[in-house]
C-alpha cells in the first residue's frame, strides 16, 4: 500500500467553504510532485451524524479501518473476500438539492446496489483558474460522507475530462481560451488538469477504503480516450503518475469506449499505473425513436485484452439522452431501454462474467442553468433512467433490484467461470441461447453436490426477437445422469417470452439448506427472524423449485394459494410446483435442518419487496413504495420509507422484534401465520398547487436602442487570441468571442459603434451559439431579424443609416452552453458569441460587450457561474426573490408585443404536506405548437431552472429541484421571454404536482442570496 498524506477521518464533518489554491504559474513540476495534495477542507472536526444521517450499515466503507483492495480475473476483493460490485451512476450537480442526494443514495442501497459511481464536474467548482468551490450544492465531501453512511462503495471519476453530456465535458470554460489542445500533455492545459486533480483528490483521498477514510474503492483516470495515439498515451500516463503522487491508493482504471478496444490495459501503453481494465457498452444505441441494437457476448474478447483482471463495465446502458428538436420526450428513452432490455442486459452481463458493473444513468437529473452540453440535449437529463428526474421510482428499478439482490445473496457468483451449458429442448418461438457458469471455490460448503454452484442464463440470441419459446433441459449435478428434464413436471416448461431473459440458480447450498435448482429466479435468501428464500417469475409462467432434505419435510401454506408438492424418496428431493402470480408463502419444516419460509411472487411484486440491514439482523419488508432503513431497538424495529397510497405492510423482522415504527410513528402490527408482522401504513395527503395567472411584467432590452449608455461595458478590441478558433473575425478584424472577455454562459449583448462612409445596404452576422441557440439584431433600434447558429445577411432599410451619421448595431446572442469534446478534436473550443460581423460601408467599428454580471467571478457564488447570462433583467437581479417589481404592469398575458426580451414575475404560495416528498414541475403550454419563435428562461427563487425553446422543442414540463423551493411560503417565479417576432409567447404557465409520497428524506431550501442580500454586496 502506498503511503499518502491524507489525514484519516473518523467522524462526519460540517460543510466547508470556498478554497483558493495556487495559480497555474506554480507550474507543472509543482502540480506533479507537491508532497501534500491541495485540500479544500480543513482537518476533520468532532461531530456526530443526526438521526436522519445515522446508518445501520457496517461494512468496510465506514468502519474507519484500512482495508486492502485486490483482484484477480474473477472479481474485486476486499481484504481477500470477493465482492461483486453492482453500481449506479449519479451526478450530484444534476440534483442541486444536497439534502436529496441522500434520497437517491438510499434508493440505490434499498434496491440492491452496493456502489455508486460519481463523476466530478471541474467547471462546476471553478469559474477562474486557481479557485475551487466545494460548498453548498458543490459540497462533494458531504456527498462522499453520505455514500459511506448509506452503505455504498464509491467509484470516483474526476476526469479531468468527464464528457457526461455536460458543458465542455466537465472542463471549466476558461480553458477554451488556451492555445494548446485539451486532453493532451500541452503544458498549459496539463498544468490546469493537475491542479484540478490536486484540489479534488484532496477530498477524494480522505475517503479511500485503503486508509480507513471512507468507501472509495476505485478511481477512474480521464474518460473514453478516442484513440491510443502516442500523444494520448503520453497524456494519460502523466495523469496516472500525478494521481498516484497525490495519494490515491485504490485501484486505478480508464473506461475504454465503444465496447472496448484493448486500450489502456494495465501494464501496457497508457496503463502503466492502472490496476483494472474497464469498458463502456451501450448496445441499443441512442436513438430512442429508432430501432434497438442487439446484445452480444464479449467475455472472450475482453479477457483477451486483460486476462488477469475482472470483467468491469464502467458504463452499462441504463437509458439514453434526448437531443434538442426531437419529436418525443424523455419518457420515450425509458420505453426504449425498458424493463425487458434492463433484464436482458443484466442477464447477458452475468453470462459474460461481469462482476463489476455500473449502470449509466441510474438517476439522470436536470441540466439546470447552463450546465449541459447543447449538442447532447436540453434541460431534462432524465435519461429514461430507473429513478426519474423528479426522483420517482420507475418499474426498471425493480428489475435492477432482482439482480442486485441475487448477486448479494448468492456469493459464489463472484467466482463463477464459464462452463458447458446443458442442451436445450425448445418448442415454439425462436431459438434460445443458454449459458452456464460454475463456481468451484468452497464448493463443499456452497453447493449441493460439492461440484459448484451453477448459474444458468436463458434468452433469445436475437435480443429483439418477440416470439415465445418454451424450454426444458437436462441437469446433471454429479455425473450420474441427474435429471433428464427440468422442469420435471409434465406439460410444464421455462418460458422465454420475446425480449425476456432469465437467470436460474442450481446446485446451491446456503446455511443448512440445499437448493437443487429453481426455474424461478432467486430474488434473495436471508435470515430475518427465520430463514427465508424469496423467488419470483413472470406472471402466469410455470415455476418449479427442488430442495434436498435428509428426510421428508412438512410443507405448510401460510399465505396465498397452495403449491403442489412431490417427494422423491430416492434423491430425497422436495419438489414444489406452482404458477407465478400474486404472492404465496410456504413453510418447510422437519426435514432435518432449519425451517425454511419460501415466499413466491411474480415480477410485478418485486417492486414492493425490500431487503434491509437492520444492524443486528436483516428485515424483509413487503408492501410500500420504498423501504429505506431499518434499525432494531430492543424489541422494536424502526423502519423508514415511502408510501404513495395507504396500504398493507408485511415485515419479516429479526428475532425478538415485537413492535414496529414507521417514519418515527408506532404502527399497530399483528403477526400472520408466517410469523411476519402485518400493519397498515398511511398514504400522503392531497396536494394542491396555486395557479400562476397573475403576473407583473416589464420590457428589459434597452440595449437594443441607439442611445443606450454602454460606456461601462468591456471593449471588445483584441486583435489576437491564443485559441485561434476564437478569432479575430475576417471582416471585423477583432476578437468577439465571449469567452475571451470572461463571459461564458447564457446571453451576451454586443454593441458596435460606427460612422458609415457610404449608405450600406447589408449587415452580415456570424454567430456561434451551440445547438438551438439564436441571435437577435437591431440597427439604431430597428429590428433587422433573428438567426440561429452560423451566418445570416440582413438588409438595411433605405434611409435607416446615413453616411457621416453615427450608428449602433446591437446584437443579443444566446449561448446554449459549451460543447463537450468527446472526439478530442477541439470542438469544445470552437467559440461562443459573435464570430464576425461585416457591415457594408461601415468603416471602423468599435465594439463593446456585456455578459453576466461579474463575468467569470459572479457575485452570486451560491448559484454560481452557470446560473446567469447577461440579460438586462439578470444583471439587475430581476430573477431573484425580493426584486422590486411593484411598479411593473399587471398582466394575464404572456404574449410579447414586439421582438425582444420581456420579463414576467409572480409569486406562488406553497403549503406542501409536511412529512411528505412532493415533486413539482412547471409546464409551459402553447397550442400553436412550434410555430411561434420564442424562448423562455425559467427562474424559481433565483435559480435558473430550465430553458424552453418553443420553435425547437421538445421539452414543455420542467422538474423544479426541491432545493429551489420553499415548501411553506412564497416562491418567486420569474420568466425571461425572448421573442423573435411579435405576438408570441406561452398561452399559459402552470405548476404541476408530479407526485407525492408520504415519507422521503427531510430537506430544506438551498441557502442562496435574495435581491437585497446581493444588492448589499
Amino acid at each position: 500500500m502506498t503511503h499518502h498524506p491524507h489525514p484519516p477521518r473518523t467522524r462526519p464533518r460540517p460543510l466547508r467553504r470556498r478554497a483558493v489554491v495556487g495559480g497555474l504559474a506554480t507550474g507543472l513540476a509543482l502540480s506533479l510532485f507537491s508532497p501534500s495534495p491541495v485540500s479544500a477542507h480543513p482537518a476533520p472536526q468532532a461531530g456526530r451524524a443526526t438521526a436522519a444521517e445515522a446508518t445501520t450499515h457496517r461494512y468496510p466503507g465506514n468502519d474507519h479501518r484500512a482495508h486492502t483492495v485486490t483482484w484477480d480475473e474473477k472479481s474485486l476483493k476486499i481484504d481477500g473476500e470477493r465482492l461483486v460490485v453492482w453500481s449506479g451512476e449519479f451526478h450530484y450537480w444534476r440534483l442541486p438539492s444536497p439534502d436529496q442526494w441522500r434520497d437517491v443514495l438510499q434508493k440505490l442501497k434499498a434496491s440492491g446496489f452496493n456502489a455508486v459511481s460519481l463523476y466530478f464536474f471541474w467547471g462546476y467548482h471553478s469559474s477562474v483558474p486557481g479557485s475551487y468551490d466545494f460548498s453548498g450544492v458543490r459540497d462533494i465531501d458531504r456527498l462522499l460522507t453520505m455514500a459511506e453512511q448509506e452503505g455504498l462503495y464509491v467509484i470516483a471519476r474526476p476526469g479531468p475530462y468527464i464528457n457526461a453530456e455536460v458543458s465542455m465535458g466537465g472542463l471549466p470554460p476558461y480553458m477554451s481560451t488556451y492555445a494548446g489542445e485539451q486532453r493532451t500533455a500541452d503544458p498549459q492545459n496539463l498544468a490546469a488538469d493537475l491542479e484540478w486533480l490536486k484540489a479534488v483528490n484532496g477530498i477524494i483521498g480522505r475517503h479511500q477504503i485503503t486508509d480507513g477514510g471512507g468507501s472509495v474503492i476505485a478511481y477512474q483516470v480521464e474518460n473514453e480516450q478516442i484513440d491510443n495515439s502516442a500523444e494520448h498515451i503520453d497524456y494519460i500516463e502523466k495523469l496516472q503518475s500525478a494521481v498516484v503522487q497525490q495519494g490515491i491508493t485504490v485501484p486505478l482504471f480508464h473506461n475504454d469506449y465503444g465496447n472496448g478496444h484493448g486500450w489502456n490495459v494495465p501494464g501496457g501503453p497508457g496503463g502503466s499505473k492502472l490496476g483494472l481494465y474497464a469498458f463502456d457498452t451501450y448496445p441499443l444505441g441512442f436513438d430512442c425513436a429508432g430501432a434497438r441494437g442487439r446484445l452480444s457476448d464479449y467475455e472472450t474478447r475482453v479477457r483477451g485484452y486483460s486476462p488477469t483482471t475482472p470483467v468491469f463495465i464502467a458504463e452499462g446502458q441504463g437509458g439514453a439522452f434526448t437531443a434538442w428538436g426531437r419529436d418525443f420526450q424523455t419518457d420515450e428513452c425509458a420505453k426504449f431501454t425498458d424493463e425487458a432490455f434492463t433484464r436482458q442486459f443484466a442477464v447477458n452481463n452475468l453470462a459474460n462474467g461481469a462482476t463489476l458493473s455500473n449502470t449509466y444513468m441510474e438517476y439522470g437529473g436536470t441540466n439546470w442553468g447552463w450546465t449541459g452540453d447543447p449538442g447532447s440535449g436540453f434541460t431534462s437529463y432524465d435519461y429514461g433512467a430507473a429513478i426519474s428526474e423528479n426522483r420517482a421510482i420507475t418499474p426498471k428499478l425493480a428489475v435492477q433490484k432482482e439482480f442486485g439482490y441475487l448477486q448479494s445473496a448468492v456469493k459464489p457468483i463472484a467466482s463463477a467461470e464459464p462452463d458447458t451449458a446443458p442442451d436445450l429442448t425448445v418448442t415454439g418461438g425462436g431459438p434460445v441461447r443458454v449459458q452456464q457458469r460454475r463456481s468451484t471455490e468452497q464448493a463443499d460448503d456452497t453447493s449441493v453436490s460439492g461440484h459448484g454452484m451453477r448459474l444458468i442464463t436463458l434468452r433469445h440470441p436475437d435480443s429483439n426477437d418477440t416470439t415465445t419459446s418454451r424450454v426444458t433441459f437436462p441437469l446433471d449435478l454429479t455425473g450420474d445422469g441427474g435429471y433428464a428434464r427440468v422442469p420435471q413436471k409434465p406439460d410444464t416448461a421455462i418460458t422465454v417470452d420475446g425480449r425476456d431473459a432469465t437467470t436460474l440458480v442450481a446446485d446451491y447450498a446456503f446455511g443448512s439448506h440445499r437448493l437443487v435448482y429453481s426455474t424461478s429466479q432467486l430474488l434473495t435468501q436471508l435470515n430475518a427472524g427465520r430463514d427465508l428464500l424469496v423467488l419470483d417469475g413472470a406472471k402466469g409462467t410455470d415455476g418449479e423449485t427442488v430442495l434436498r432434505y435428509a428426510k421428508r419435510p412438512k410443507v405448510t401454506t401460510v399465505a396465498g394459494a397452495p403449491v403442489e408438492t412431490t417427494w422423491d424418496p430416492v434423491r430425497k428431493d422436495l419438489r414444489l410446483n406452482y404458477q407465478h402470480g400474486g404472492s404465496r408463502t410456504v413453510r418447510i419444516s422437519g426435514g432435518g435442518g432449519r425451517d425454511l419460509t419460501v415466499v413466491i411472487g411474480d415480477r410485478d411484486g418485486v417492486a414492493d419487496i425490500w431487503q434491509l440491514d437492520a444492524g443486528s439482523g436483516q428485515a424483509l419488508v413487503i408492501g410500500p413504495e420504498l423501504a429505506r432503513t431499518a434499525r432494531v431497538s430492543g424489541t422494536r424495529l424502526d423502519l423508514t420509507g415511502d408510501t404513495r397510497e395507504a396500504g398493507r405492510v408485511r415485515v419479516f423482522a429479526p428475532a425478538g422484534v415485537k413492535t414496529l415504527t414507521w417514519n418515527n410513528k408506532v404502527v399497530r402490527a399483528e403477526r400472520d401465520a408466517s410469523g411476519a408482522l402485518v400493519a397498515r401504513l398511511p398514504g400522503p395527503a392531497k396536494v394542491s398547487v396555486p395557479a400562476l395567472d397573475t403576473w407583473r411584467t416589464s420590457a428589459s432590452d434597452p440595449e437594443r436602442t441607439a442611445d443606450f449608455d454602454d460606456s461601462a461595458w468591456t471593449r471588445a478590441d483584441r486583435t489576437t487570441a491564443a485559441n485561434t478558433r476564437h478569432g479575430p473575425g475576417a471582416a471585423s478584424g477583432v476578437v468577439l468571442d465571449t469567452d475571451e472577455y470572461g463571459f461564458h454562459e447564457g446571453d451576451t449583448w454586443y454593441r458596435g459603434h460606427y460612422t458609415p462612409t457610404v449608405a450600406g445596404s447589408t449587415v452580415k452576422v456570424t454567430v456561434k451559439t451551440g445547438t438551438a441557440g439564436h441571435a437577435l439584431v437591431w440597427l439604431d433600434g430597428h429590428y433587422l431579424g433573428a438567426q440561429g447558429d452560423g451566418g445570416a445577411t440582413y438588409t438595411v432599410p433605405e434611409g435607416l443609416v446615413e453616411p457621416g451619421k453615427p450608428a449602433v448595431l446591437a446584437i443579443l446572442v444566446r449561448n446554449m452552453g459549451q460543447y463537450e469534446d468527446w472526439s478530442s478534436d477541439g470542438r469544445s473550443k470552437g467559440g461562443r458569441g459573435l464570430a464576425d460581423v461585416d457591415i457594408a460601408g461601415a468603416g471602423k467599428t468599435e465594439w463593446r460587450i456585456q455578459g453576466a454580471e461579474g463575468g467569470d467571478e459572479p457575485t452570486d457564488t451560491a448559484r454560481g457561474l452557470y446560473n446567469n447570462g447577461g440579460l438586462y433583467g439578470e444583471r439587475l437581479g430581476w430573477h431573484l426573490p425580493g426584486a422590486p417589481d411593484a411598479s411593473w404592469a399587471r398582466t394575464g398575458s404572456l404574449k410579447s408585443d414586439r421582438p425582444g426580451v420581456r420579463w414576467y414575475r409572480t409569486t406562488a404560495r406553497l403549503d406542501l404536506p409536511k412529512g411528505a416528498d412532493t415533486a413539482l414541475g412547471l409546464r409551459i403550454e402553447d397550442a400553436g405548437g412550434r410555430t411561434g419563435k420564442y424562448r423562455v428562461q425559467i427562474f424559481v427563487n433565483g435559480w435558473n431552472t430550465g430553458q424552453y425553446v418553443n420553435n425547437v422543442g421538445p421539452q414543455q414540463e420542467f422538474v423544479i429541484p426541491s432545493g429551489f423551493l420553499k415548501p411553506h411560503g412564497d416562491n418567486t417565479v420569474a420568466l425571461a421571454v425572448t421573442a423573435e417576432q411579435s405576438g408570441v409567447g406561452p398561452d399559459s404557465v402552470r405548476l404541476v404536482n408530479q407526485g407525492s409520497v408520504l415519507g422521503g428524506v427531510a430537506g430544506k431550501q438551498n441557502e442562496a442570496p435574495d435581491y437585497a442580500a446581493l444588492a448589499a454586496r
